[in-house]
C-alpha cells in the first residue's frame, strides 16, 4: 500500500507498506539517487508476502516521490528518515537491507535501535563513502565544493551528473562508523553482500565494516562477478537466501 508520512516540520516521505503476521517487519533503504521501487525492493517486497512477513520500503528525501531536492539531503537526514519510518509506520521489531548509501543509514539505524533491530543486511554497503569521495577529489575540485557548495561529477546517463555538496561532506563527518575495531556498536547478526567488481563501493569496504562491528555474528559474502547494483538474477537469490535464513532465526 503506497502512503505518504507527514513530518512535523512539513517534509513528506513516500512509502510503501505490506501488513504480515510472521516475524520481525523488513525495512528495505535504497541507495543515493535511488527509490524505493528497484529491483532489490520488489523482490523483497514479494518475497515478504508469500510468507506473510511485513515489510516496508521509503524514499529517502530528495529521492523518488518524497519532498525535498537531493541536493538538500545529508546523511543526517535521511538518517532520520529512517528513524521516523520506524518509528511511525513499524510496530515492533525490524531487519534493515541497506543497498549503497542504505546500507550507511542501516548501520546507524542499528546503533540507534538496538532494541529493535534485529538483523542486517548491507548490500554494497557505502559506509563512510562521502569520506573515500572526497579524498578521490583533485585539489581544483575541492576547491570548487567549497566555493561554490556543489561540485557536478559527470555519470554517463544525465546531461548534469552526480551532484555533490559542501552540505553532504560537513554533515558526515558526524556520521562517520568505521573508527576503529569494536567503534560499530552493534550486536545483531550483520550479513554483507558485495560484489567484486563493484566500480563505486570497493568490496574491501564491507571487510572494514566486518572489522569495525562489535558482533561477531558478521559474515561477508564477495560474489565473484557483480557489481555495485546487485540486482542481477544470481545477486537477488543470494540475498533471498540470507534473508529467508535471518527470518527463520527470528521466529
Amino acid at each position: 500500500m503506497e502512503s505518504i508520512l507527514e513530518l512535523s516540520d512539513g517534509k513528506q516521505l513516500s512509502y510503501r507498506f505490506n501488513n504480515g503476521s510472521k516475524g520481525p517487519t523488513v525495512v528495505f533503504m535504497h541507495g543515493s539517487l535511488s527509490d524505493k521501487n528497484g529491483a532489490k525492493s520488489l523482490m523483497l517486497e514479494k518475497l515478504c508476502e508469500e510468507n506473510d512477513v511485513p515489510f516496508v520500503a521509503f524514499d529517502f528525501t530528495g529521492h523518488g516521490e518524497s519532498s525535498g531536492e537531493y541536493t538538500d539531503g545529508t546523511i543526517g537526514i535521511w538518517f532520520k528518515d529512517a528513524l521516523d519510518i520506524i518509528d511511525r509506520v513499524v510496530v515492533g521489531d525490524v531487519i534493515l537491507v541497506g543497498s549503497s548509501l542504505g546500507g550507511w543509514i542501516s548501520l546507524l539505524t542499528a546503533q540507534a535501535l538496538p532494541e529493535r533491530v534485529k538483523a542486517v543486511i548491507g548490500l554494497a554497503a557505502a559506509a563512510d563513502f562521502t569520506k573515500d569521495v572526497w579524498a578521490s577529489f583533485s585539489v581544483e575540485q575541492k576547491q570548487e565544493v567549497l566555493d561554490k557548495g556543489v561540485l557536478y561529477i559527470p555519470n554517463g546517463w544525465t546531461e548534469q551528473g552526480d551532484p555533490w555538496t559542501k552540505r553532504l561532506f560537513s554533515d558526515a563527518e558526524h556520521f562517520y562508523v568505521l573508527n576503529g575495531e569494536g567503534s560499530l556498536n552493534i550486536d545483531c547478526p550483520v550479513v554483507l553482500i558485495h560484489g567484486k567488481k563493484d566500480d563505486c563501493v570497493s568490496f574491501k569496504k564491507s571487510f572494514e565494516i566486518m572489522d569495525c562491528l562489535k558482533t561477531d555474528n558478521c559474515k561477508v559474502i564477495v560474489l565473484k562477478n557483480s557489481g555495485h547494483r546487485l540486482a542481477d538474477e544470481c545477486d537477488l537469490a543470494v540475498l533471498k537466501q540470507e534473508l529467508i535464513t535471518l527470518l527463520n532465526k527470528s521466529e
